[in-house]
Order: C-alpha cells, then sequence, then structure tokens
C-alpha cells in the first residue's frame, strides 16, 4: 500500500514539472539564437561602418586603424587627436605609416563643434577617378579646424598621386618671415607656419619646410633631399654693417686733424691688431677705425700722401687723429717735425 501511494505521488510530480521544465529550454534555446543574431548583426553593422568611414584616403581613429580597401589613390590619411606640447587641437597626415604634417588650432582647445570627420559620409576622396578626386578636393569647406585643414590637403596629396611627377616639381620657397610654401608643380601645397608644422617640429620653420618637402620628395617620387630653400633672404653680415658705420662717422668728424707717428721702442710688439708692429711697414694706429681699414693720409702743409693700413690703436695724446708708423711719416714729412696737420680719406678694406 505504501509502495503503491509513493509511486502514484511521484508520477503526479512528474506530471506537474515537465510542462516548466521543458518550456524553460525552450525559452534558453531561443535565447541563444536571439544573441547569435544579434552577433551577426552587430558584424554586419561594424562591416558596414567600416565601409563608410571617410577616406581623404581615409581619416584613422586612434582607436582602430582601417585599411583602404587597396584603392591605390587614396595614401594619405588623417588622425585627429591633441597636442601635448600645446594643449591644442590636431590633426596630422600620414603617408604610407609615416607622419608628413600636422595642423594644430589657433588656441589651446578641445572643440566639439567640428563634426567628427570619421563619422561623416559627405567627404570622400578614396577613388581612382582623378576628375572626381579634383572635384572633391576643390568642394571642401575652408574651415580653421585642424581636420578640415588637413583634409584639404590630404585630398591634394591623393589628387596628386594620380599623377606622373618628376622630382623637380616638388619644392618649397620663402614667403615672408617664419612662412614658407610647399609646392607640387608650382603650385602651393601647404604653407608651413606656427600652426602648421612638422609633427616632430625642429622649432624652426624654415628646417621643418625643408623636411616635409624631403619627406614628400621621397615618398611621392623616391627623389634626392634638398638642401636649401628657394629665395630665402641672406642674412647681412653686422660686423659690415657697423664697421661701415663707423667709418662714415670717421669720416664725417675726424677726417681733419694733426698726425704723429711712433716706431722706437715699440718696433716688434703686438699691435692691437694682434700682429706684431714693423716700423718700416705702412700702418698706422686709430682710435676707432676697424682693423684692415685702408686710409690715405695727405700733409695738407705739403701735399704729400701715403696709404696706410690700421692695426693698431691710438693716439693716446689729446688732439690727434693718427698715429703713423716710422715708414709712413717719412714718406708724406712728418718724422723731422714730429706733428703735421693732414686730412684722411677712407679708402675701404
Amino acid at each position: 500500500m505504501n509502495k503503491q501511494i509513493l509511486w502514484t505521488t511521484a508520477a503526479l510530480l512528474t506530471t506537474t514539472l515537465a510542462i516548466p521544465m521543458a518550456s524553460l529550454a525552450e525559452i534558453g534555446k531561443v535565447v541563444k539564437s536571439s544573441d547569435s543574431q544579434i552577433r551577426s548583426s552587430a558584424n554586419t553593422n561594424a562591416k558596414e561602418s567600416l565601409q563608410v568611414v571617410v577616406k581623404v584616403g581615409e581619416y584613422q581613429s586612434p582607436v582602430k586603424k582601417q585599411t583602404d580597401g587597396g584603392d591605390g589613390a587614396v595614401i594619405a590619411r588623417i588622425q585627429s587627436h591633441q597636442d601635448i606640447g600645446s594643449n591644442r587641437q590636431a590633426a596630422t597626415i600620414y603617408i604610407h605609416n609615416l607622419p608628413i604634417l600636422t595642423f594644430l588650432s589657433a588656441k589651446p582647445q578641445v572643440t566639439s563643434s567640428t563634426k567628427s570627420i570619421h563619422s561623416s559620409q559627405e567627404v570622400k576622396v578614396a577613388t581612382t577617378e582623378k576628375s572626381k578626386v579634383a572635384n572633391i578636393a576643390q568642394s571642401l569647406p575652408d574651415s580653421p579646424s585642424p581636420v578640415w585643414r588637413a583634409t584639404r590637403v590630404a585630398a591634394k596629396l591623393n589628387q596628386i598621386n594620380l599623377a606622373s611627377l618628376e622630382t623637380e616639381e616638388i619644392g618649397v620657397s620663402w614667403k615672408s618671415k617664419n612662412r614658407y610654401a610647399v609646392k607640387i608643380n608650382g603650385e602651393e601645397l601647404v604653407e608651413i607656419n606656427s600652426e602648421t608644422l612638422l609633427p616632430d617640429t625642429t622649432k624652426d620653420p624654415a628646417r621643418d619646410a625643408l623636411q616635409v618637402t624631403n619627406r614628400l620628395r621621397r615618398l611621392l617620387v623616391n627623389g634626392p633631399p634638398l638642401n636649401t630653400i628657394a629665395g630665402i633672404p641672406q642674412p647681412k653680415p653686422q660686423i659690415i654693417k657697423q664697421a661701415k658705420q663707423v667709418i662714415a662717422q670717421a669720416v664725417k668728424v675726424g677726417s681733419h686733424g694733426m698726425a704723429s707717428w711712433y716706431g722706437p721702442g715699440f718696433n716688434g710688439r703686438r699691435s692691437a691688431n694682434g700682429e706684431r708692429y714693423n716700423q718700416n711697414g705702412l700702418t698706422a694706429a686709430h682710435r676707432s677705425l676697424p682693423f684692415g681699414t685702408k686710409v690715405r693720409v695727405t700733409n695738407v702743409r705739403t701735399g704729400r700722401s701715403v696709404v696706410v693700413r690700421i692695426t693698431d690703436r691710438g693716439p693716446h695724446v689729446r688732439g690727434r687723429i693718427i698715429d703713423l708708423s716710422a715708414a709712413a711719416a717719412r714718406i708724406v714729412g712728418v718724422m723731422q717735425s714730429g706733428v703735421a696737420p693732414v686730412r684722411l680719406e677712407i679708402m675701404g678694406r
């Protein structure tokens, strides 16, 4: 009897629990199928999102590197970032994974006003049709945003990549102080300045411009580097300018005066310019004229003259404007009198 009751109870429990357990198994099966579909859908959406990435060619997220899909026209890619040193918004152009140019915002900022270029479908430059590339490059907006400035240059580079270039068609020229133009085929590609520079900047705009140009020459045409910038002004030596001012002043205020001479006791000693004084040479001492200046000394009493070279400082007696060597004094007739009124004419160096 007891066994019969036990078996009856077990049968009822099995009947009661069978439906929920079956239902649970079915739910688990549905959830598993749904999860698989979600993952499949996510993968599909991810692939589709990769395909709509803007190609300049193409904008590159700092997180995930994209591929160009085998499009040979796309060589320039952009990466947006923040410049650590200046805390400014920045965008860098890469060609074959080598950084070429970095564009900076005018002020330290992190702006969200510019739409992220990698989420936009309006700027597509990855095409093998030259006319389309040209049209896209011309239609890009003229914005101060580093990303858009980089986009315009990258578009031009992709357009240029479709053409056949020669090494000499890629160059750089001076524009004004700290501004240089990188040119391709005679047209300006980009201006190197305080907001557009070499990614690993040298802090010298001229050197940055030269390095940017040489990287483009190597990557686009495998050409030799340049050593100079076309049209750059040559600095004027300050020493020559100062010497001319001193000479002009000497001619203006000290062209007439008394001359004396020196020799015995000084012969063989070091002159102020480092040479050993030779009393038989045609030299002289002057208070301010640059060493090496040639001066014609004329005795106004006799009219006799001599050309001497300034090698020393003097005279140290008030009222005298030049101290001649013994040989020079003998020629103009100053030796016997000791002093004489003279006229000085600067002959140059």
